[in-house]
């Protein structure tokens, strides 16, 4: 079963000095004006005041003073209870210290902080299932990546339960904890810990780097999960796994952000972000991969890192999850020789026995396993007896004109022998795939005409092949 990429982003129980830390609210929900009008709350992003839903009075078992308030909103869209105008500083981290009990799901926000414009929600932290009859306290963070004097603190509520008294909050306070401090990856990244957990773990940073590889998520509509940003000419310890959706990226996309560093089954990955900044694009040259072997792949600091193996052999495959394991003959340790191609970015078709050069980038599973990003990170060599050397390519004699075109052009293969069920792809300069078919090649000369009027001006590979050869070349739209 594939690991999903979705974090828990709440910490439990977690101790917030507060006399280091700046208190800028506190709330025991004791003062009210009506049922449903406490003082300090019902902010104008408040949208839970509305029949059936309702942020009401309650006097039943607070956990502290008279009063508590309940929240209830049985649906599965989370709605909101928001406090006053707050002042929030830009970059600053703002934990939210809360007690609740009664079944449903709610978590922490913050309304006037994004896009540098005091508009927008910050809603990272995931929702906290909540079933219990006792009172229970959470923290939450929140990062504001503008300065707003009328922002609002925000609690998001949703799937209540009538029966189990839907969920009551009480005792909330709110903490200025800091500056988000500026950490390169190779500080976040590097341990000598045994487990190698980051020393930042479960804290806010602002780092950057180059985005290696883009994932997406496997819900549709499909779309961006998450990247792998690098730093530029480095060859360990210089990687991390960004799960963000919010902020579109391509590869070789140059980027600073903030986000907490947390550690997923052991992977360093960073969430929650915000200040995000694209620097600059075009950065691929600056981060090309760095060539390892199979058994040095489950190193610490290879994690997320851009690599390459060369000469492996595709040994096994598990038809279930299409997960396939390369060996290294010349690693003479079994266990150590082998690793997993894994097909979360690019899915291909490898041929058992034979022999490979690939690229990818170090993404956990069930341990560290290479992700291809596209068909160029994948070569195909054939080994006899007599050594190593490429399989002759019945593609190499391929031509496209004109080049540049305006989008439409023709493509001519001069094949030695036919080669059917081949693929033709066009991908864009990061990887991304425009367009796909398949088609018979015929001994002799080929003539493929094509119309790509509608795409984007701009740098394009055109790969022709199949398991055995194949052959990539530029060309420019403009």
């Amino acid at each position: 079963m594939k690991k999903t990429l979705f974090f828990l982003m709440f910490i439990a129980g977690v101790f917030v000095n507060t006399l280091s830390a700046q208190v800028v609210l506190q709330s025991d929900f004791e003062t009210w004006t009506g049922i449903q009008a406490v003082n300090g709350w019902d902010g104008s992003k408040t949208n839970i005041i509305a029949t059936p839903d309702s942020a009401k009075k309650d006097s039943v078992g607070p956990y502290h003073g008279t009063y508590c308030v309940k929240l209830v909103n049985a649906t599965t869209s989370g709605k909101r209870f928001s406090t006053q105008s707050i002042a929030v500083t830009a970059g600053t981290i703002y934990n939210v210290r809360f007690w609740v009990k009664g079944a449903g799901s709610i978590k922490a926000g913050l309304y006037g902080v994004k896009y540098a414009t005091g508009g927008g929600y910050e809603s990272n932290p995931s929702y906290i299932a909540v079933n219990s009859t006792t009172w229970s306290v959470y923290n939450q963070q929140v990062t504001a990546d503008s300065t707003n004097a009328n922002a609002q603190f925000l609690f998001y509520v949703k799937s209540t339960v009538a029966a189990s008294g839907s969920l009551a909050l009480d005792s909330v306070t709110i903490t200025n904890v800091g500056i988000i401090p500026n950490v390169s990856l190779y500080n976040v990244q590097y341990t000598t810990a045994n487990p190698a957990n980051s020393l930042y773990q479960n804290k806010f940073v602002t780092t950057g780097g180059i985005v290696t590889a883009v994932y997406n998520g496997t819900t549709p509509p499909i779309s961006q999960s998450g990247y792998y940003v690098q730093t530029r000419n480095a060859n360990a310890w210089a990687a991390l796994n960004v799960y963000d959706y919010s902020h579109l990226v391509s590869v070789g996309d140059s980027i600073t952000f903030s986000g907490m560093v947390i550690e997923y089954y052991n992977e360093t990955e960073i969430q929650q972000i915000t200040n995000f900044t694209k620097v600059s694009s075009g950065n691929q040259a600056l981060t090309p991969p760095t060539l390892v072997g199979l058994n040095t792949i489950q190193n610490e600091q290879y994690e997320g890192m851009l690599i390459k193996v060369k000469d492996v052999t595709d040994v096994r495959y598990n038809a279930t999850s299409a997960w396939y394991v390369f060996s290294d003959s010349t690693i003479t340790n079994l266990v150590n020789s082998e690793d997993t191609v894994d097909n979360i970015i690019y899915t291909y078709t490898y041929t058992q026995n034979k022999k490979y050069d690939i690229t990818g980038v170090v993404h956990f599973e069930y341990a560290n396993w290479i992700e291809p990003r596209n068909i160029n990170d994948i070569d195909s060599i054939h080994v006899t007896g007599a050594g190593v050397w490429n399989y002759p390519n019945n593609f190499a004699d391929m031509n496209i004109y004109p080049n540049p075109s305006s989008g439409v052009f023709s493509v001519t293969v001069n094949a030695i022998a036919d080669e059917n069920r081949s693929e033709i792809e066009l991908t864009d300069i990061t990887g991304r795939l425009i367009y796909k078919d398949q088609i018979d090649i015929h001994s002799g000369k080929s003539s493929l005409q094509f119309n790509m009027n509608g795409i984007e001006k701009g740098v394009y590979f055109l790969g022709i092949g199949n398991a055995q050869s194949r052959t990539v070349k530029k060309i420019i739209i403009q």
